[in-house]
């Protein structure tokens, strides 16, 4: 095992890349088994999944590190590597039949074909014709209701990864706080993600819209205060626990709603105009690139707010992410839910079958 920046940064590039392709068709084939309709609160134990796994790895790796040396870290990961491995061997992947298209399974939210046949005219053509399908991702990304999914991960993931540039400096520059206090924080900032199988529930019961506004609504004052717990402030640390809880609320009550947003729009769009990713569907495209904006979050979350806090200091740091939540509401509360386009009016289609009595 290197231990040189050079090979270090090798092993980070392979990582991030075996964690894009493993979350991407994760996603994807939870999906599959769940469906559109229940994806919500499946992505919800999803995402309470990840956060116990990023909450308890640093420990277990500190005492491991601490005690057994830094070889020693590893041998878990190896361990549920090979457990992964395993199980991914065991999945049974249902392979769709050339009669029965993934397509009309994103639709139907089940692997038989819809039952709702048209009959077929004396005036339509006895072969089919041939169709070109369009891009995937060209279709989602011109779609409103996609676009601000991807750009509320963005946000989120951005916000929740922000702290972790800036935190522990912050409270050990201004108040003096030992690392435990900087665990305590962390810890409060994480602990709500178990709440996420509620808001994937109430996802898949009433839309994404709600949840995830609601979830804005409740960051936003929380964000801006964050400002106010400066030096000379009483209590500082346990004001920025209260307030760090409260922001992982939001968090709990966004996330999981905004991932279920991808599976629920690529059933819309199929629902809309059946075959138009042709047989293989998109879910897989949807995932990936909200994937793709959860990473960006990611990356750009630290970035900005430690540059912010360097040159305009904690509170403009604060209140800027909450202005930024406050702008991203707007378009969760036009286009998020619902129908996929802002006022789309929907034509009714003939009924071929009453033409075809008649005649």
């Amino acid at each position: 095992m290197g231990r040189s920046l050079p090979i270090l940064l090798v092993a980070r590039l392979l990582e991030g890349l075996s964690t894009a392709i493993v979350t991407t068709l994760g996603m994807a084939l939870l999906n599959d088994v769940v469906g559109a309709e229940h994806i919500g609160q499946a992505m919800g134990y999803t995402s309470m999944a990840l956060s116990t796994g990023l909450l308890l790895g640093p420990v277990l790796g500190g005492v491991l590190y601490e005690y057994g040396g830094y070889s020693q870290v590893f041998y878990p990961a190896f361990g549920l590597i090979t457990v992964e491995m395993m199980l991914r061997l065991m999945v049974i992947e249902e392979k769709p039949s050339p009669s029965s298209p993934r397509a009309t399974r994103g639709a139907n939210g089940t692997g038989r074909e819809s039952s709702n046949k048209l009959k077929v005219s004396d005036t339509e053509p006895l072969l089919d014709q041939p169709r070109v399908f369009r891009n995937a991702f060209t279709v989602l990304l011109v779609s409103p209701r996609f676009l601000v999914a991807l750009l509320g991960t963005f946000v989120l993931m951005s916000i929740g990864s922000g702290f972790d540039g800036v935190l522990a400096p912050y409270i050990k520059d201004e108040f003096d706080l030992k690392a435990i206090h900087v665990a305590a924080l962390f810890l409060a900032l994480a602990l709500p993600m178990f709440l996420a199988p509620v808001s994937g529930a109430l996802t898949d019961r009433h839309g994404a819209k709600w949840p995830v506004a609601g979830g804005f609504v409740v960051a936003i004052p929380s964000l801006i205060s964050l400002r106010l717990v400066t030096a000379g402030t009483s209590d500082p640390f346990l004001k920025l626990l209260v307030l760090l809880f409260i922001v992982g609320i939001a968090l709990a009550f966004t996330v999981s709603p905004l991932s279920a947003e991808a599976s629920k729009i690529v059933k819309q769009l199929e629902q809309d105009d059946p075959g138009v990713f042709g047989p293989h569907g998109a879910y897989s495209q949807g995932f990936g690139l909200m994937s793709t904006a959860s990473a960006a979050g990611g990356m750009a979350g630290p970035l900005y707010t430690g540059f912010v806090r360097i040159w305009l200091g904690w509170s403009a740091m604060s209140l800027s992410l909450g202005v930024v939540c406050s702008l991203m509401l707007i378009p969760v509360v036009m286009f998020c839910g619902g129908k996929p386009l802002l006022g789309e009016s929907r034509v009714a289609k003939p009924d071929v079958s009453a033409s075809s009595e008649v005649s």
